[in-house]
């Protein structure tokens, strides 16, 4: 049985890809210092966890033991406080990668999956973005994100790694209650802690470019991304590869579209307040899927609907 090192198991994404590895058959040694990570998502489901942060490198070398493969997810993700400290963001992305490089050549674990963005590329006027489009991110986290796939990529050639970059669009949705997305950036929570609050959900922007005015962006369910993961281990697991990806669904959905599904599956009326655009946005992102979907025979599944019940239901379920 193949041993995965999980960084950032505990986190939204990360208790959904680990449970996925378990359902296949893996078994999984979680690495997460809980920044963003929770307890309830891997309390009484996994007990193999080391408490520990990525800019240590010494714990990184101890828990990379009886290792095969290594999931890499740990990062900060904020795009606003990556412009008001950029630091913060080039010390953990960049240098808690190249620790986690570093420790994996110590050990001779040759193999990692790492999570990367859609905000690595840049703003484009395409219908969709593919992985041969020019990366130059407008957010010293997206720079964060490029600089530690040229690492995974260089630093996997140099030492024989097999490496996968995945760049992950928008993730809604949960397969458990326990496993909801608590962030504070994205859109659905973000709505459901507004109406939790008794305010309006807010639309930044509504005189886009767009059928509706508002921004259209391309939105995935987490269980499809954990899918992703599993396909993106399996290739590296079978052969030597320096591989980006992206992973979305290939659709772009708008926010007032969006809110309206959310209006549906919660089965309240809301209104949303027209606020003006935030910098940076761009009128529209959706990924090209075509890649992946051809290289490793991975393509997602379930529906916008599905999405937005599930996060619902998740959300009720720990209200």
């Amino acid at each position: 049985m193949s041993k995965i090192l999980v960084i950032g198991g505990a986190g939204y994404i990360g208790a959904h890809i680990c449970q996925s590895l378990v359902e296949n058959g893996y078994s999984v040694r979680i690495f997460d210092d809980f920044s963003n990570g929770l307890h309830r998502r891997i309390d009484g489901k996994f007990t193999d966890l080391v408490e520990a942060n990525i800019l240590d490198r010494s714990a990184l070398i101890g828990a990379m033991e009886g290792i095969d493969s290594v999931i890499h997810l740990a990062a900060k993700k904020s795009v606003e406080e990556s412009v008001s400290n950029p630091l913060k963001y080039y010390e953990h992305n960049v240098g808690g990668t190249l620790n986690i490089l570093a420790a994996m050549a110590v050990k001779k674990v040759g193999k990692i999956v790492f999570s990367s963005t859609a905000a690595v590329y840049a703003p484009s006027e395409k219908s969709s973005i593919d992985e041969t489009d020019l990366l130059a991110p407008l957010s010293p986290y997206g720079a964060t994100k490029v600089m530690a796939e040229e690492l995974i990529k260089s630093v996997g050639a140099a030492e024989g790694f097999s490496t996968i970059s995945l760049r992950f669009f928008n993730v809604v949705g949960s397969t458990k209650i326990e496993f909801a997305d608590n962030s504070k950036d994205n859109l659905v929570p973000k709505v459901f802690a507004a109406i939790k609050r008794g305010e309006s959900p807010e639309i930044y922007g509504s005189d886009y470019p767009t059928k509706d005015g508002t921004c259209i962006r391309d939105y995935i369910h987490v269980a499809d991304l954990a899918d992703s993961h599993l396909s993106a281990l399996k290739r590296v697991e079978s052969a030597i590869v320096h591989e980006a990806y992206n992973v979305g669904s290939g659709k772009g959905y708008s926010v007032k579209v969006m809110i309206d599904q959310i209006s549906v599956s919660m089965n309240k009326e809301l209104t949303p307040k027209l606020c003006p655009r935030r910098a940076g946005d761009i009128p529209q992102l959706i990924a090209s899927i075509s890649k992946i979907e051809r290289e490793l025979g991975w393509k997602p599944k379930r529906s916008l609907k599905e999405m937005i019940d599930s996060a619902w239901q998740a959300e009720a379920g720990n209200s």
